[in-house]
Formats: C-alpha cells, structure tokens, sequence
C-alpha cells in the first residue's frame, strides 16, 4: 500500500475513533458533570465527524481513479 494511502486510512481510523468516544463517554460524562465544556466537545465532535466525511470521501475518490493501492 502506498504511504499516502495508508496515511489516510490510519488518519481515518484516528478520527472514527475519536467520534466513537466522543459520542459514548466525553459528551455524555461532560453532560452528567455539568461542566462548561459541553458545548466545546459538542462542537469537537462536530468538525471529527466532518473529517470522517472528508477522509471517506477522499479515499473514496482515490479508489475509484485506481489510485488506491
């Protein structure tokens, strides 16, 4: 596999991860507390799924042009 091709996938993984825990543990746990951070994670959790969005699109794309290997 090409670098950049596993550079995207590993970043892709990244960030599905860190929209998995978000949306199960650091959103909720922030709510339960009461905390300010609320809103902060909400919107963490916001541009994390958008870069999920990117990254498939991307990969996508690179697949379909043969580019994917």
């Amino acid at each position: 596999m090409k670098n950049i091709n596993y550079d995207l996938v590993k970043l892709l993984h990244l960030k599905m991860d860190n929209v998995w825990r978000l949306e199960k543990h650091y959103v909720e746990d922030s709510e339960k507390a009461k905390c300010h951070s609320v809103p902060a994670l909400k919107q963490i959790l916001a541009e994390e799924k958008n870069h999920v969005d990117m990254l498939r699109e991307e990969i996508s794309l690179r697949a379909q042009n043969d580019l994917f290997n």
